[in-house]
């Protein structure tokens, strides 16, 4: 019961998967199962009007509009032709396997907004808007906060997650091949850890605004922005102008990302003196040569006037080795250290304690090492 309600051979534990759960088919985040109460249920095809688990509603609006605390969305896309609002109230929403929330037109696919909200999410696909000026997910007004859990933001045509204002906790997640780009804050809070951030051509991370305050950290930063042709972006990997006192830009790895190099850095632009970024690894990021063509060099990894602390950040253009990432180069990319990797790298990063990008302990060896992955031999 409680806490521990899956048992085998009489050793009971936390529920680790829906499934384990008969009555409610929802396993919640601390290893117990559901009241069916208290879910509301969202199914693809679904045609209910109560949201039960026998006849499941077909939009998470109308889930939502239950009032019941969980949202449960089973396997399949759910599409609304109108954004879906979450205003001012707690809800925590998991879903299963396979579970994917779309918009079957241009705009917002999921707004949470206004001081009292305060939402959960674990484990859902938020992919496929069409909008061009639209973020998928947006967080506006007052001091709404929002929480992703193993989710996928993807293939959007607009920003992947933009924070107007509020609060953001990202982790264990993927954000990637979104055309605007993948996370933008201009006030509040962000946190993103564990975290890949990959392939969205406005670029990676951008955290802006007087005051905005942030934890980026063991995070793989990879293929985000583009440099050349018709739409060279003005962000790289990641750009932080917010200069706020305890904020934190540490052991992430950043690379083969690219900028026009007209205002920001290919890789990494940190102008905030303030804010501490030791630990990261910078590699192989470009901008463009006003020529048409690409550069990566030195200065195309990271500013260094006005900078934030970098400490022992280690920023390396070009390396015949690609500094013995697994598969940097050929998809699907992996940039795990390897046994190849340099000492440059590996036990390279100081002093530090708790755990990598796979959530694996750190350090191994005499001190950590550089960048999101901790080598584990």
């Amino acid at each position: 019961m409680g806490t521990a309600p899956a048992c085998v051979a009489n050793l009971c534990h936390g529920c680790t998967a829906h499934a384990q759960c008969a009555a409610s088919n929802v396993c919640l985040p601390d290893g117990s199962c559901a009241d069916a109460g208290q879910v509301a249920y969202v199914q693809a095809g679904g045609a209910g009007t109560a949201c039960t688990k026998a006849l499941p509603c077909g939009i998470l609006d109308d889930g939502l509009r239950t009032n019941k605390s969980i949202v449960k969305i089973g396997a399949g896309t759910i599409a609304d032709s109108k954004t879906t609002t979450i205003d001012g109230r707690p809800v925590t929403i998991v879903a299963e396997p396979g579970a994917r929330l779309d918009r079957s037109n241009d705009g917002v696919i999921l707004e949470v907004k206004n001081t009292g909200a305060d939402v959960q999410i674990y484990d859902l696909e938020i992919a496929g808007g069409t909008g061009l000026a639209d973020a998928a997910v947006l967080i506006n007004s007052g001091a709404p906060k929002l929480t992703l859990t193993r989710v996928k933001v993807d293939v959007n045509q607009g920003t992947g997650i933009f924070v107007v204002s509020g609060t953001l906790a990202v982790s264990e997640s993927t954000i990637d091949n979104n055309s605007g780009g993948g996370i933008s804050i201009s006030s509040g809070t962000l946190a993103v850890s564990q975290s890949t951030v990959s392939g969205n051509a406005g670029g990676g991370i951008s955290v802006t605004g007087v005051g905005t305050r942030f934890d980026i950290v063991n995070n793989l930063v990879v293929y985000n922005g583009v440099a050349t042709g018709l739409g060279p972006t003005q962000n790289g990997g990641v750009v932080v102008t917010s200069n706020t006192s305890g904020s934190k830009l540490e052991r992430n790895t950043i690379a083969f990302n690219q900028s026009s190099g007209l205002t920001f850095r290919g890789g990494l632009s940190c102008n905030s003196p303030m804010v501490t970024a030791a630990g990261n690894l910078l590699f192989h990021n470009s901008e463009g040569d006003g020529l048409g063509g690409t550069k990566t060099d030195a200065t195309t990894q990271k500013n260094d006037v006005g900078s934030c602390q970098y400490g022992n950040t280690l920023a390396v253009p070009t390396d015949a080795g690609n500094l013995g990432f697994k598969s940097p180069i050929v998809a699907p990319f992996d940039f795990h250290l390897t046994r190849s990797s340099p000492p440059t790298i590996v036990d390279a990063g100081g002093t530090c304690s708790g755990i990598d990008v796979d959530g694996e302990a750190r350090p191994v060896g005499a001190a950590c090492d550089l960048g999101a992955d901790e080598y584990h031999p």
